[in-house]
C-alpha cells in the first residue's frame, strides 16, 4: 500500500511541469509587433488564427502613461474594429528593470491589422485613480511600448494553476501518506 502511495510524487512531479509549462505559455508568446509610445499608430500581420493579447513594457517602477491612450485594432481588409477584452488577472512579468503587463485581450482571423493608439483611457477609473495616487516618477515615452504577443485562451491559465495546486497534493500527499499508510492501513 506504501508504494502505491509514494507513486503519487513522480506522478505529482510530471504534473507540475506540464502544468508550470501551461502557465509559462501565458506569460511568453511570441511577440507579433513591438511599438514606442510615441508612434500612435502601426500595422501588423497576424498569420495564425487564435487568441492574441496586447501587453505594456516600460521601465519598472515607473508610472506607465495607462490613463493616456486606449489602444484600438483594426481589421485592415474590413475596417471593422476588433472587441478588446480587458485581462482578466493582468498577468505581468519583470525582470527587476523591465516590466510588462497584460492589458487587453482580442481573438483575430489571419490578416492584416492596424493598432492605433488613440485619446482616452484604456483602463477603469478605478485603476486611474489608484495609477494616479502612486507617488513614482512617469516613464521615458522612448523607452516604453506597446506589444502584441501570441496568447493562450483565460481557461488555460486557470487550468495551469488548479493543476499546480493539484501536483503539490499529490507530492505532500503521497509523501506523507505514504510514511504513515502502515499506521492508518493496519487490518
Amino acid at each position: 500500500m506504501q508504494i502505491l502511495f509514494f507513486s503519487l510524487i513522480p506522478v505529482g512531479i510530471i504534473l507540475l511541469v506540464f502544468s508550470v509549462n501551461l502557465v509559462k505559455k501565458t506569460f511568453s508568446g511570441n511577440i507579433i509587433l513591438e511599438i514606442p509610445y510615441t508612434k500612435k499608430s502601426s500595422e501588423f500581420l497576424i498569420k495564425d488564427a487564435g487568441v492574441y493579447a496586447i501587453w505594456h513594457k516600460g521601465t519598472y517602477f515607473r508610472k506607465a502613461p495607462l490613463g493616456e491612450f486606449k489602444p484600438e485594432i483594426i481589421f485592415k481588409s474590413t475596417g471593422k474594429r476588433i472587441r478588446l477584452y480587458s485581462s482578466l488577472f493582468r498577468p505581468n512579468s519583470n525582470d527587476g528593470r523591465k516590466a510588462r503587463m497584460e492589458l487587453f485581450r482580442f481573438s483575430a482571423v489571419p490578416g492584416e491589422y492596424i493598432l492605433n493608439m488613440n485619446e482616452g483611457s484604456g483602463i477603469s477609473g478605478f485603476e486611474k485613480t489608484l495609477t494616479d495616487l502612486i507617488p513614482a516618477k512617469k516613464v521615458d515615452p522612448d523607452k516604453y511600448f506597446l506589444q502584441v504577443r501570441v496568447s493562450q485562451p483565460r481557461i488555460a491559465l486557470l487550468v495551469g494553476i488548479l493543476l499546480i495546486v493539484l501536483s503539490g497534493l499529490f507530492i505532500t500527499g503521497g509523501l506523507v501518506i505514504g510514511i504513515l499508510a502502515r499506521q492508518i492501513f493496519t487490518d
